[in-house]
C-alpha cells in the first residue's frame, strides 16, 4: 500500500483545473487558421477583441498579453468554476468562479477553422468549436464542452 499511495496521490493531483507546464501536443494547430474578419471588437471595450464560438460560448482577448479567456469551462471543471481564464503576467491558466460575465459581448462568432490575434496573443476555434487561446509566457488552454486543458 505504501508503494501505491505516492501514484494514487500523483493521479489526484494532475486531475482537472490543474495547470501543466508544457502545452499539449497540437497547441499550436490554430496558428496556421487564417485571422477572421468581421466584427470582433466592442465600443467600450478599447483594445480588447471578443468572440463567440459555434456553440455559443463567449471569449475575449485582452491586449498586451492578458486576460484571455472564456465565460465558459468544461464539464470536468472543478465545481463552481465558470470561467477559463490566463492573467497578464505570463502566468499558467486556470478556471475560477466569477459573478461578472468578463468576456461576453455582443460580437461575431469566430468561424470553425479560423483564429483571432491580439497583441501577440491568440484564440483559434478548431473542429467541432474547440477553443485554443496562447497567451505571453506560453501559457494557454484548450477549452471544449467536455474536457479543458491547461498549461
Amino acid at each position: 500500500m505504501s508503494r501505491v499511495l505516492p501514484f494514487l496521490v500523483a493521479a489526484v493531483l494532475g486531475g482537472a483545473g490543474i495547470a501543466h507546464a508544457e502545452p499539449p501536443p497540437g497547441a499550436d494547430a490554430g496558428d496556421g487558421y487564417p485571422v477572421a474578419t468581421g466584427r470582433y471588437s466592442s465600443p467600450n471595450d478599447f483594445y480588447w477583441v471578443f468572440f463567440k464560438t459555434p456553440d455559443g460560448r463567449s471569449c475575449g482577448i485582452g491586449p498586451n498579453g492578458g486576460p484571455i479567456g472564456c465565460d465558459a469551462v468544461p464539464m470536468d471543471a472543478p465545481a463552481g468554476a465558470n470561467q477559463t481564464v490566463i492573467e497578464a503576467g505570463g502566468v499558467p491558466a486556470a478556471y475560477r468562479h466569477t459573478d461578472v460575465a468578463s468576456f461576453t459581448r455582443d460580437v461575431d462568432v469566430l468561424p470553425e477553422g479560423h483564429r483571432l490575434e491580439n497583441w501577440g496573443s491568440s484564440c483559434a476555434v478548431g473542429y467541432q468549436g474547440t477553443v485554443t487561446c496562447k497567451g505571453y509566457g506560453h501559457h494557454g488552454f484548450t477549452l471544449s464542452s467536455v474536457y479543458g486543458v491547461l498549461w
